[in-house]
């Protein structure tokens, strides 16, 4: 008769697959919440920062964008009476020969908010080992983003206060109605005015006076040219006469400003004209006619 109590082979397959099962959940978790290998061997490097901008643990690390390991820790760390964080990085042994000493890491962010993660550019000097620190570079990300916005926001709070408030001129046509609509009036008057320039402008490529045919007809505006010029021409003989008239060396000149002179012409054209008269009515006086 067999034992009830006795181990069945059926069972004992059933608790190994169920070991088994455990073991394999187990280690998928790890896999996937540590985001590495337990079965591929890894190099252990840190980075030091007083402001690690959000970075979690299991967050990737990057070589020129690709994957080569994970942040497994993150502790605090006091320093020369300042507190910093230290972030261990597990690299990948297969890629861990590409990171050297003078790498510098970088805390960057997928897309504009996504998750950090670290990248390292590579440099000359030898492969880093177990425990090495690399040197952290800041980044502007979201921070300067969130800074620069506030700074915005900011100035443009003072703005809205001083139209409120009434201060400078675009406060004041916001506050000052009188003023409003005294700029209103101006820019009436402006459009009233291009409209009649408009006009004006028509009239003077379409009408039938003299700046349309000055515009439009070449022969008039030829010939206008050529009156204009002669006037010019004799606007300067003019000048020049005049300026013969004022000099004292001339004849004209002596006249307009030596008075004896003027008066002792004055005075003979007096007599040559008394001796006219006086012929016409006497002339037997002055000539004598006489046929033998």
């Amino acid at each position: 008769m067999k034992n009830p109590n006795a181990l069945k082979w059926s069972d004992l397959k059933t608790g190994i697959f169920f070991v088994f099962g455990i073991c394999f959940a187990a280690y998928m978790g790890l896999v996937i919440g540590k985001n590495s290998n337990l079965f591929s061997g890894v190099t252990t490097i840190k980075i030091l920062s007083s402001d690690v901008q959000s970075l979690a643990e299991n967050n990737f690390v990057s070589v020129s964008g690709k994957k080569i390991g994970t942040v497994s820790k993150m502790d605090f760390e006091r320093r020369n009476g300042s507190l910093f964080v230290v972030a261990t990085l597990r690299l990948k042994n297969e890629f861990a020969p590409l990171v050297t000493k003078d790498a510098k890491a970088t805390i960057k962010s997928l897309g504009v908010l996504g998750d950090k993660y670290v990248d390292i550019k590579t440099g000359t000097a030898a492969p880093v080992t177990n425990g090495d620190f690399i040197v952290l570079e800041t980044e502007d990300g979201m921070a300067s983003l969130t800074g620069n916005a506030n700074q915005a926001f900011v100035k443009i709070n003072e703005l809205l206060d001083h139209l409120n408030s009434g201060k400078g001129m675009a406060g004041r046509l916001i506050s000052d109605e009188k003023m409003g609509g005294e700029l209103a009036e101006t820019i009436s008057s402006l459009k009233n005015t291009t409209a009649e320039l408009s006009k004006v402008t028509q009239k003077a490529s379409h009408g039938d006076g003299l700046l349309p045919k000055l515009l439009n007809d070449k022969a008039m505006a030829k010939n206008t040219g050529e009156t204009i010029e002669r006037l010019n021409e004799a606007a300067l003989k003019t000048q020049a006469l005049l300026a013969k008239l004022n000099d004292e060396k001339g004849t004209l000149g002596h006249l307009s400003s030596d008075p004896t002179l003027y008066n002792n012409l004055s005075r003979t054209l007096s007599s040559l004209d008394s001796v006219l008269v006086d012929l016409k009515r006497k002339p037997g006086r002055y000539v004598k006619f006489s046929l033998f």
